[in-house]
């Protein structure tokens, strides 16, 4: 994982990637097909247009599926799509690991850079304020899914 911490260029193109083309988001009409069958919850960022509702599709305390729907920024959406990619089949317990060490990094504190592999890219997002929020709104939804289940 350490080529993400020396190359900066290359931390920007995987963002990009992640939010011109993101695996995990859906359109209107799949939200609505999986609304009652997964666990929801929107989060919203008041200083920016990030609006993004993630879903969840949690089985035997494994989390099958992750999708997102709504608008985001490049950074909430990336962060949001490469967490949904990493905690399909993790268990709940693994998960709230991941988003332990995943906010800790974003607010400063210590953490496992094993636990988190690609989303060590967004390591110096907290060089700028106003992307904090950017980095934590989908994963944010993620963990009240998990704590309201």
């Amino acid at each position: 994982m350490g080529y993400f911490n020396e190359d900066q260029a290359y931390a920007r193109q995987i963002i990009l990637d992640h939010y011109e083309s993101p695996d995990n988001k859906i359109d209107e009409k799949k939200a609505k097909e999986i609304y009652s069958s997964y666990l929801q919850h929107t989060n919203n960022s008041v200083s920016c247009i990030d609006n993004l509702t993630l879903y969840l599709l949690i089985e035997n305390e494994i989390i099958k599926d992750a999708k997102f729907f709504g608008v985001g920024c490049a950074v909430s959406t990336a962060s949001t799509d490469i967490f949904c990619n990493l905690i399909k089949n993790l268990s709940i317990y693994e998960t709230k690991l991941l988003l332990d060490n995943y906010f800790k990094m974003i607010d400063k504190q210590e953490y496992s850079a094993d636990l988190l592999k690609d989303l060590i890219i967004f390591k110096n997002v907290n060089q700028q304020m106003s992307r904090i929020k950017c980095a934590k709104v989908g994963i944010s939804a993620i963990a009240t899914i998990i704590e309201k289940r």
